[in-house]
């Protein structure tokens, strides 16, 4: 095999003449520049053995064990010298599956700047390095609605889905219909297989904190709009805080320019905490109350729900519901792995909660 190859170079011509042009030659017999890509056969011809040996050699596990370990050998090295690479999408004909699963989030695109979906990214990596898959992100956006999400994800690209979605996502009805295996990851869904945080423990472990330290008046800072497992959160807080004799408002936390005011109210009302139903708004409650002078937790005790870890030194951590979630979605994987495999799978996998003190209460 060879492969010559001249500089190409601009000499220099006399005026009104175009210049000259050096042109490169190729030898076309390696395999890679013709266009030929090796096959089971090239490298059966090559090892001096039958395509089935090949084939059978180049599987691993316990179905290479059919053939002698010198052929496998003799096979294995034929296929490193002719550079050989198993046809991907010929291999999914054949077995009728991809080896990639896909990961769908309702709420949004996948922002990984956000805790909740760095963790679930890293969860999902971790699960399929566990069980041999790769990993296809897919979300809504302004061009692609869920009907071009839907055929997306039923072209036969992936193998099964883990999805991130609210209950009442119009898509999750769709997916729960199709055979193909799906997973829900974080809120459950109806009719399908789901993996989730103990949300309702972490309520209760929130408003015994709260009550132990004192406090009688509270509001709950919800969302403008709740996924299910918000709303549980805020139900079982609700629940836990009234049989602690405790009063709780409930008030929809709005945009940044009114997180002053929101904070002013809670004041006036007497309330002398504020339950955030995650990190992210306890954060922005925490940045305008210190905006306004007040002392955390002094004047004002805040509470977070998520409890992802931060890759920063924080100086001022929350006190929060510490939620696995990398662990929840890397089990989301696994679970999924099951149904592909047809294996029994339980309706509902919970992973417990912990409560992290921190310097906000």
């Amino acid at each position: 095999m060879t492969l010559e190859l001249s500089d190409v170079q601009e000499k220099s011509a006399p005026q009104n003449e175009k210049p000259v042009v050096q042109c490169l030659t190729l030898n076309m017999a390696d395999s890679k520049l013709n266009g030929h890509r090796n096959t089971l056969k090239d490298v059966a011809a090559q090892a001096g053995v039958s395509v089935m040996s090949v084939s059978l050699a180049l599987r691993g596990g316990a179905v290479s064990n059919r053939v002698s370990e010198q052929t496998r050998l003799r096979v294995l090295a034929a296929a490193r010298e002719l550079d050989y690479r198993p046809n991907a999408r010929a291999r999914a004909l054949r077995l009728q599956q991809t080896d990639i699963i896909g990961f769908y989030a309702g709420h949004g695109y996948v922002n990984v700047r956000i805790p909740f979906f760095a963790e679930a990214i890293s969860g999902l990596q971790q699960g399929c390095e566990q069980v041999g898959k790769n990993l296809l992100l897919h979300s809504l956006s302004q061009t692609a609605g869920s009907d071009a999400v839907y055929r997306e994800l039923m072209d036969g690209r992936v193998d099964g889905l883990v999805a991130a979605m609210p209950a009442t996502d119009a898509l999750a009805a769709r997916l729960a219909s199709v055979n193909v295996p799906i997973v829900a990851f974080a809120d459950a869904i109806a009719g399908v297989p789901s993996v989730v945080v103990d949300d309702a423990r972490g309520a209760e472990l929130i408003a015994e904190h709260i009550a132990d330290l004192g406090h009688r008046r509270v509001v709950f800072a919800a969302g403008p709009i709740l996924p299910f497992s918000g709303r549980r959160r805020q139900h079982t807080f609700l629940e836990s805080a009234v049989s602690r004799s405790m009063d709780v408002i409930v008030r929809a936390l709005g945009d940044d320019a009114s997180l002053a005011d929101f904070v002013t109210a809670a004041r006036a009302e007497g309330s002398t905490a504020i339950v955030a139903w995650n990190d992210f708004d306890a954060r922005r409650i925490l940045c305008a109350a210190q905006r306004l002078g007040l002392n955390v937790p002094g004047d004002l005790a805040i509470t977070g729900f998520d409890g992802c870890p931060s890759p920063y030194n924080d100086p001022f951590p929350l006190t929060t519901i510490r939620l696995p979630w990398a662990e929840a979605a890397s089990q989301a994987v696994i679970v999924l792995d099951r149904l592909i495999k047809h294996q029994p799978v339980d309706e509902f996998t919970t992973l417990p909660v912990s409560l992290l003190r921190g310097a906000t209460t």
